[in-house]
C-alpha cells in the first residue's frame, strides 16, 4: 500500500512531464503571439544602456488589444513593452512571461482587468496554458503558486496532453507549436500583403507591428454587437484574498528584481447605456481602489484617462481596435512619467464629480483625434469643421450661407482605400442641412455618433449622417 501511495504521484508526476508543450486545451495564437513578441522585444533592449530604465506592461488582453508601446515610447521616451496576453490568465502567469527582460531600475505596470482582483483560485486556462508553453517560465513564479497551478491541472486534460505528445511522436497529431524562424517569415509575409487572407485572423500575430503592438484596423463584427452592450465594470468592488496574496507574491517577484511593480487602470469603454456617466459606476471603481489600497497594492493614475469611446471599440467589452488603443496609450503616456507617486486618491474622489469629466471625455473624443485611422473618422472630422464654418456664418449674418464655406478635404488618413463622401448641403438661409453619404462604416458612425444618423436618407448598404436643423430634418 506505501509503495503504491508513493508510485502514484510518481507515476502522474512523470506523465506530467512528459506532456509538457503538448497540444491542449490552450489559446496557441498566445504562443504565437509570446514567441515573436520576445523575439522583437530582445531587439530592442539590445542597444539600451546598463542603466536605462523600461516599463513592462503586463496584464490580459485589455492590455494585448488596447496598448500601443510603440506610441507610448514615442510620447515618454521611455522604452514601453507590452505583455499583454489574456485576463483568463492568473497573475503569476502574466508575470513570468516577463522572465529576462526586468532589471533593476524597471517598472512593472499592470493594467488588471477587473475580474482578477475578484479570482478566487487558479483558473482552467492558467493550468492548461502553463502545462502548454507556459512551463519554461516556472523558476521566474513563487514555489507556492507553482505549486497551486499543478493541482489545479485536470488530470484528464494531463492525459490527453499525454495521447497528444504520443500522436506527435508518431506523426498522427502534428504540434501547433511553430519555431521562430517559421512565425518571423510568415509574419513578414502577412505584414508585407497589408491584407488577411483565410490562414490569419484579428486574435494572431499578423496584426502585430515590429514593435509588438497590434494595430487591428477593423470595426465590431456584426455576430459580436449583442454581447458589448454593458460596460467594464467589477463586478465585486473587493480584493479576494486569493488576488491579495497574488499580487503580494508578484511585487516580490519584481522587487527582487530591484525593479517596482505599479498597478494601474485597464481600457475602460464607454457602452451602448451610457453606464460610464452614472455615479454608481465610479464608486465601484472608488471602493474597488479602497480594498486594493487596502491589500497594500494601491491602483495608480486618474481612471478617467483610461476612457475610450464606444466607437474604437471591437468585439468584447475589453478589446479595442487601433485607434482605440491610441486613445488609451494616450492617457496611459501622460501618467507615466510621474505613475509612481501618482496613486489614485480614492479619499478624496467624488464618484459624481467623476461621471462628469467621464462625460467632457467622451464629448471632447467625438471630434476624432489624431491620428485618423478609419475613412469615417474623416468624413465626421470634414463634416464638423464644415458645421462649425456654416454656425459661424449664421452667428454673424442671422442666416446659413448658400455654398459650403471652402474647407481643404485632404484630411489625412491611414486606412488604404477609404473614400472620401463629399457633403451634400442645402439651405433657405432659415434652415440648413449638411450630410454626407457612406456605403461602407456606418455602425462605427451609428455607435459614436447616433444623433448624426438621418433617418429620411436611407442608402443601400450604408447610411447618411451629418446635422440639419428641426426645420430640415425631412429634406
Amino acid at each position: 500500500m506505501a509503495f503504491a501511495a508513493i508510485l502514484g504521484p510518481l507515476l502522474y508526476a512523470g506523465l506530467v512531464t512528459f506532456q509538457l508543450g503538448a497540444w491542449s486545451r490552450a489559446q496557441w495564437w498566445l504562443y504565437d503571439i509570446l514567441t515573436l513578441r520576445r523575439h522583437f522585444y530582445a531587439d530592442i533592449v539590445k542597444p539600451l544602456s546598463p542603466d536605462a530604465r523600461k516599463t513592462l506592461v503586463a496584464a490580459g488582453s485589455g492590455t494585448l488589444f488596447g496598448l500601443d508601446g510603440g506610441a507610448v515610447t514615442r510620447a515618454t521616451g521611455e522604452t514601453v513593452l507590452n505583455f499583454g496576453m489574456h485576463a483568463g490568465l492568473d497573475i503569476d502567469l502574466l508575470l513570468a512571461q516577463l522572465d529576462g527582460f526586468v532589471d533593476a531600475n524597471d517598472r512593472v505596470v499592470m493594467p488588471l482587468e477587473f475580474e482578477h482582483y475578484s479570482r478566487t483560485a487558479v483558473t482552467d486556462l492558467s493550468a492548461e496554458t502553463f502545462l502548454a508553453f507556459l512551463y519554461p517560465y516556472a523558476d521566474a513564479i513563487p514555489f507556492t503558486r507553482l505549486a497551486r497551478l499543478a493541482a489545479a491541472a485536470h488530470p484528464l486534460n494531463v492525459l490527453d496532453g499525454v495521447g497528444n505528445r504520443i500522436g506527435e511522436i508518431l506523426g498522427t497529431r502534428p504540434s501547433p507549436a511553430r519555431p521562430l524562424a517559421t512565425l518571423l517569415d510568415d509574419w513578414k509575409a502577412a505584414r508585407a500583403s497589408g491584407a488577411p487572407d483565410d490562414d490569419h485572423a484579428p486574435y494572431d500575430y499578423s496584426t502585430m507591428n515590429a514593435h509588438g503592438d497590434k494595430e487591428l484596423m477593423l470595426q465590431t463584427p456584426k455576430d459580436a454587437e449583442a454581447d458589448m452592450r454593458a460596460a467594464t465594470t467589477p463586478a465585486q468592488p473587493i480584493v479576494t484574498p486569493y488576488a491579495a496574496g497574488a499580487l503580494a507574491d508578484a511585487r516580490k517577484v519584481v522587487e527582487a528584481k530591484g525593479a517596482s511593480l505599479i498597478l494601474t487602470w485597464p481600457v475602460i469603454v464607454e457602452d451602448d447605456s451610457g453606464t460610464i456617466f452614472t455615479p454608481e459606476y465610479w464608486q465601484r471603481l472608488i471602493d474597488l481602489a479602497r480594498a486594493a489600497d487596502a491589500a497594500g497594492s494601491p491602483i495608480h493614475c486618474d481612471p478617467i484617462g483610461a476612457i475610450v469611446p464606444v466607437q474604437y471599440r471591437y468585439d468584447t467589452p475589453y478589446h479595442v481596435n487601433w485607434k482605440g488603443a491610441l486613445v488609451y496609450s494616450a492617457g496611459f503616456a501622460a501618467c507615466l512619467p510621474q505613475i509612481d507617486s501618482q496613486a489614485f486618491d480614492w479619499k478624496s474622489a467624488d464618484a459624481a464629480a467623476l461621471a462628469a469629466r467621464a462625460k467632457s471625455r467622451i464629448a471632447e473624443l467625438k471630434r476624432p483625434p489624431d491620428p485618423l485611422i478609419f475613412g469615417y473618422e474623416r468624413n465626421i472630422r470634414l463634416l464638423q469643421t464644415l458645421n462649425d464654418a456654416v454656425l459661424a456664418a449664421h452667428a454673424a449674418t442671422g442666416s446659413y450661407p448658400d455654398e459650403l464655406p471652402a474647407v481643404d478635404p485632404d484630411i489625412p488618413v491611414v486606412e488604404k482605400g477609404a473614400g472620401l463622401f463629399l457633403p451634400w448641403y442645402k439651405t433657405d438661409g432659415t434652415d440648413y442641412k449638411l450630410v454626407a453619404e457612406d456605403p461602407h462604416d456606418c455602425f462605427a458612425v451609428s455607435e459614436g455618433w447616433a444623433p448624426m444618423i438621418d433617418p429620411t436618407r436611407p442608402v443601400e448598404g450604408g447610411c447618411t449622417y451629418g446635422f440639419w436643423t428641426p426645420g430640415a430634418a425631412d429634406w
